[in-house]
């Protein structure tokens, strides 16, 4: 311990604390969601309070009897300073009826402490003239974000005992880590948009993948209630806008692209305003150009700080992204397939990434796009969890018996079957729902 740390710290607070939980049973129960062991300045303390914790996590009593046999039988005992040291945090203690205020003194320094820390390794940073600008500018705003949140490494390695408590936890609860997409056929085959999943959802140009992705963000911004964020490389925010207002309205899409609508239509369009603007859905048009994974994370931080967990995350679509003048296209739009897939398991949520298909399968009889066509691939196909590919085929036949019918190829899923589903849809104000097989 540096002479800072003992100056960013209050010894006595922390020894109130300590005599409190040795004294009160009850103690420990309110500070030990909002202290971490870290929070301590001495190492003889942290090493009384972990004890104190382990000892409450297993429903034991956290009293001087019990904290110092614990500490005696895993040879700790002299570490902390021994039956005396433990002796006098009790005589020096009246009572626990301060532990919360004694806590938040101790929070404070804590987070002082850890100010500081971080303020020394973003200066190291700025040293590093090896390392990208915008890679040092995304790792010190992390480092202060989580800083301000008071955020914990979820991603500490852990045994399979505690991995195996989580899961049976979950399977008891009855939680599910999808979320369903209205499509009952679809839902079947996939069981649901997978939180932490790289979704990747490709098709020709007209086949209508802007118009899906604003469906399962209408959807599940609707039903979950949960911030759905948009990153549009595509389309300008106000495109976008009119796209979701088509939906909800019934309005055709092109004449509200051109601010046209019939005298008969306000009613539905002050209706479909209202509904629209109750929903958690934020739009992000940053230029191609402009949209990197840092600027992603960066975006996403703020709205899951502000509101809460996620509950999908779209991107219209991967292959505008990074230089375009770039020699090898598929290597560049790996690295953002990559990318993409750290950000959904970071922020836990589905990750929905429209791609465009290679023009080669307009010369083909078969025009049903494979995993094969998507243009750049790279290693999109290894990043992505799963695969869908969209295709109508009364864009190609006139004639064709499936007018007003989507068809939805699951070409990879990593966590269940492959297969093809076919869905409604209507262009003109991106409206689905599952087909009637009856």
């Amino acid at each position: 311990m540096t002479d800072n740390d003992t100056f960013l710290g209050n010894i006595e607070a922390e020894e109130a604390i300590l005599g409190g939980i040795l004294l009160d049973p009850q103690a420990i129960s309110i500070v030990a969601d909002m202290l971490p062991v870290e929070a301590f300045c001495l190492q003889a303390h942290q090493r009384i309070y972990q004890t104190a914790l382990e000892l409450y996590q297993k429903d034991k009593p956290t009293d001087l009897m019990a904290v110092s046999t614990w500490l005696a039988d895993h040879k700790l005992l002299d570490e902390v300073g021994g039956t005396t040291k433990l002796g006098q945090l009790v005589n020096r203690t009246v009572s626990a009826v301060n532990i919360d205020r004694y806590a938040l003194i101790i929070l404070n320094k804590y987070q002082r402490r850890q100010l500081v820390r971080v303020g020394h390794e973003i200066v190291e940073l700025g040293y590093d003239t090896t390392t990208e600008i915008e890679t040092i500018f995304d790792t010190s705003e992390e480092k202060i974000f989580n800083l301000t949140t008071n955020k914990q490494d979820k991603f500490q390695p852990k045994l399979i005992s505690d991995c195996l408590a989580s899961v049976f936890n979950k399977i008891e609860q009855g939680s599910s880590p999808a979320y369903p997409t209205g499509l009952t056929d679809l839902d079947s085959l996939i069981g649901g948009l997978i939180k932490q999943d790289l979704i990747v959802v490709a098709g020709r140009p007209s086949m209508g993948k802007s118009w899906f992705a604003c469906y399962l963000a209408d959807y599940i911004a609707k039903n979950e209630n949960k911030p759905v964020v948009f990153f549009s490389a595509e389309m300008s925010q106000e495109q976008l806008t009119k796209r979701f207002l088509s939906m909800h309205t019934g309005i055709d899409s092109q004449r509200l692209m051109h601010n046209q609508i019939y005298e008969d239509e306000y009613d539905s369009l002050v209706e479909g305003l209202g509904n629209l603007a109750e929903l958690p859905i934020i739009i992000d048009d940053t230029p191609a150009s402009e949209l990197t994974p840092t600027r992603m994370r960066s975006v996403l931080r703020r709205i899951q700080s502000e509101r809460g967990e996620l509950g999908l995350v779209v991107l219209d679509y991967i292959q505008k992204l990074g230089d375009r003048a770039a020699g090898n296209r598929a290597q560049t739009i790996g690295k953002y397939s990559g990318a993409c897939k750290d950000i959904a398991k970071t922020f836990n949520a589905p990750f929905v990434v429209l791609a465009q298909i290679n023009r080669g399968v307009e010369g083909q009889s078969n025009k049903r796009p494979s995993m094969a066509d998507i243009k750049d691939s790279g290693d999109i196909e290894q990043d992505m969890d799963l695969g869908l590919l969209l295709y109508r085929d009364e864009y190609y036949k006139s004639d064709t018996d499936d007018k007003g019918i989507m068809e939805i190829i699951v070409g990879k899923n990593r966590n269940g079957a492959t297969g093809t589903c076919k869905v409604m849809f209507d262009p003109s104000i991106g409206n689905f729902n599952s087909l009637n097989t009856e």
